[in-house]
């Protein structure tokens, strides 16, 4: 009898996934660079909200496959059920790339903060140099402690991991809270001002060129509700999966409500053009700078706290989302057995957590030096999922009428062809060479080798995937559904 995933998630549960995956560290860490990436605090504002609107169509599509198809794969599932197999594995191997890419992502910049709290960790002579910045025996040491307690933490249950999630969470919620009120204290209308101007050097010369390159970005930072699907095959027993689908919208818009509520306030405490060439954690430097004495250095390690619990709930909720992406794909032979296989013992994807960790345990060894190509690199990954869930959800509106669908969205096939044209207009931002959210040339070679290297591995495993019949590994992809 084939192992189960444990059914431990509850819908509270599901929304600090979705919510702590989306929000995570960035407001904290990349918020000056969101600022001076647009050219102006209006410019970032406008294009988090822009981008959270953009979001709710696709969300929409999500929240209404994800409740019909509640299985570890999420898009991987939803594009086999509508299309086969091959669109099915061009889904699962992009968004395996934006895991891939998030995993070190989150070890990385978790090394950053902590190389702030404690500079002795940059000391020394550094072993190598990637993108222009040292990367340091002790800062390296250290980032492997933290992403083996990652991995212990997913390795052993998914009950261990999502309670970690919501106390990270709860801790985002707080410092948070305390950003805004204090922030909003040292509001000045002046510091709004000049609402554009490119102070660092990116490739616009507009308010709407730097707009798109916030645009660009902002993906990137509003991913994490997909995490909701992968997750989903894991609902506690009783869950009302139409609640499901409100969550994971829900969790969207309180995302996006956040960052904007932060981006003004903190933006605002001091004139955003000083704001944006502070040095990361731009928040946590800027209190110390506008509150000096006890409170400055209270709301310094607030913030900070804030900020390593956002590393922690989106590299944990990714974490748990990219295994069981990768389950989904074993299960339908789109990746070897073994990623097929559960734990015996702790209920948890043997090869996904595996080959996630060999992922997170590649970030102490990169650095900061390539921390803006793997984050628009990830925003395409991404999008590309996004446009093959949105496909499948109109494609089965038409090919699979009388599938049950416990949340069926607002909109209908309308809705589902805006959530479509979206993915591909923020896809052509990052890869046209002229768009200011161009991904660069070394984005452009990743990009190009992840595609070659999926077709190379697609061809080499035709054999194994094609013994059994697609009925037969569509079927098994869906086999863990329950009737609700």
């Amino acid at each position: 009898m084939a192992q189960d995933l444990q059914k431990t998630i509850g819908i509270r549960d599901y929304f600090m996934l979705g919510f702590g995956s989306i929000v995570g560290v960035g407001w904290a860490v990349s918020l000056n660079n969101w600022i001076g990436s647009g050219g102006g605090l209006t410019v970032a504002l406008l294009g988090y909200i822009i981008a959270t609107l953009m979001m709710i169509p696709i969300s929409l599509c999500y929240a209404e496959m994800t409740p019909a198809m509640p299985v570890a794969g999420g898009a991987v599932a939803f594009t086999a059920k509508a299309f086969g197999t091959t669109p099915s594995f061009v889904a699962g191997w992009f968004v395996v790339l934006a895991y891939i890419n998030i995993l070190p992502w989150e070890a990385i910049n978790i090394n950053n903060v902590l190389s702030l709290l404690f500079p002795v960790l940059n000391t020394g002579e550094p072993l190598y140099s990637l993108g222009g910045v040292g990367i340091f025996p002790k800062a390296i040491i250290v980032g492997i402690v933290i992403s083996a307690a990652v991995v212990f933490i997913n390795w052993r249950g998914t009950k261990i991991a999502v309670k970690f999630q919501t106390f990270c969470t709860m801790l985002i919620l707080i410092a948070g809270a305390f950003v805004v009120v204090f922030a909003l204290l040292k509001f000045d209308g002046a510091h709004l001002k000049p609402f554009y101007e490119n102070v660092a050097d990116k490739a616009h010369n507009s308010f709407g060129g730097g707009l798109l390159a916030v645009l660009a970005m902002a993906p990137f930072f509003l991913a994490g509700f997909d995490t909701i699907p992968q997750g989903a095959e894991e609902g506690s027993s009783g869950l009302n999966f139409k609640n499901l689908g409100k969550v994971l919208i829900g969790s969207v818009l309180s995302a996006g409500l956040f960052y904007c509520i932060i981006i003004f306030s903190a933006g605002a405490a001091i004139p955003w053009a000083d704001f944006a060439r502070i040095q990361s954690p731009a928040v946590s430097l800027m209190f110390e700078e506008i509150y000096p004495g006890v409170l400055g250095v209270f709301l310094y390690w607030l913030t900070m706290i804030g900020a390593l619990a956002g590393l922690f709930t989106t590299w944990n909720g990714f974490f748990i989302a990219g295994a069981r992406l990768i389950l989904g794909m074993g299960r339908a032979r789109l990746l070897p057995e073994y990623f097929s296989r559960i734990h015996p013992k702790y209920g948890t994807p043997m090869g996904g957590n595996l080959l996630c960790a060999i992922a997170t345990f590649a970030g102490p060894f990169i650095g900061m030096g390539l921390i803006d190509p793997l984050t628009i690199i990830g925003s395409s990954a991404f999008i590309v999922g996004w446009f093959f869930t949105a496909a499948a959800c109109l494609r089965l509106r038409t090919s699979a009428p009388d599938m049950k669908r416990p949340f069926k969205m607002p909109g209908g096939k309308a809705m589902m062809l805006l959530a479509a044209f979206i993915s591909v207009i923020l896809f052509l931002i990052t890869v046209i060479p002229a768009s200011p959210g161009y991904m660069g040339n070394i984005g452009v070679v990743y990009m190009i080798g992840w595609i070659v290297l999926g077709v190379i591995f697609y061809a080499a495993s035709g054999k194994y995937r094609t013994a059994v019949p697609e009925n037969v590994r569509t079927a098994a992809l869906f086999s863990s559904m329950r009737d609700e």
